[in-house]
């Protein structure tokens, strides 16, 4: 069942066809998707490892697969969804009255230019990598419809500025943001998620303070003084707080560089 709210025949000459390499993000999902398994099962090992034992073999490679194995999932996931969203044979066709997106089995949705109520085109960065770029993140615009329902565009499809700039230029009623505006908006919130990440740092920090290692000393009932060692955090618990530490951290660091952005940007 299609979407569509405009035949793609009523919308009058068709200015340019933009096809979508949808089989890079299949082998994106390819590589990324065992990554995401096999770094996940390593680092449920090691934390189980170090559980177990106590030793620290488990508890050094935790943080490193654990982290690679979340994003290998998310990037996978994201990927194949998009993916199988998409279809083989993906493209937007530019025509004189609006817009077509469709697949090798036709149009999914077509729109007349009035529709567009809002172009989101995400500010550019100086530098794009070339990972930004396999994955389409080099540029991505964002189409607000008429009733809610948004249409993604990304670097992956050919001539993707191009696309982006046929839209604005065809719709220029239809409001132009950057997707940064709710930063301004969100600003008492952002800073209230910068303190709780800080307490949470103080408090893990509190915590290991808290549960040092130390000497245990026993007397027998001769008289004998044994020292024993005591372990005031196991390593798997000590590399756990160090990663809440390290992540509370950068969230900290990035909901104060929000709110600044947000303070100091001029609304469009």
């Amino acid at each position: 069942m299609t979407d569509a709210t405009a035949a793609p025949e009523a919308l009058g000459a068709l200015l340019s066809r933009h096809r979508v390499a949808n089989g890079t993000r299949w082998v994106n999902a390819a590589w990324a998707l065992p990554i995401g398994v096999l770094t996940s099962w390593l680092g449920l090992w090691a934390l189980l490892g170090s559980s177990d034992d106590g030793s620290s073999g488990g508890g050094q490679g935790l943080g490193v697969a654990l982290g690679l194995g979340v994003c290998g999932l998310g990037i996978g996931l994201t990927q194949a969804v998009r993916a199988l969203r998409g279809g083989g044979g993906e493209y937007f066709d530019v025509h004189e009255h609006g817009l077509v997106h469709g697949n090798a089995r036709g149009p999914k949705g077509s729109w007349r230019w009035p529709e567009v109520v809002a172009v989101t085109v995400p500010t550019r960065r100086d530098s794009v990598g070339a990972f930004a770029h396999r994955f389409g993140n080099d540029y991505r615009c964002i189409l607000t419809l008429v009733g809610g329902k948004r249409v993604r565009i990304d670097g992956l499809a050919t001539g993707a500025p191009a696309l982006g700039n046929a839209v604005i230029d065809h719709c220029p009623d239809a409001r132009l943001l950057t997707g940064e505006e709710w930063t301004r908006k969100a600003g008492g919130w952002l800073l209230l998620a910068a303190a709780l990440c800080v307490g949470a740092i103080i408090a893990m920090v509190t915590y290991i303070s808290d549960h040092p290692d130390g000497e245990k000393v026993t007397v027998d009932a001769n008289g004998n003084t044994a020292h024993d060692f005591v372990q005031g955090l196991d390593d798997g618990t000590i590399m756990l707080l160090g990663l809440g530490m390290v992540a509370c951290g950068i969230a900290a660091v990035t909901c104060l560089s929000l709110f600044v952005h947000g303070r100091t940007r001029r609304p469009r």
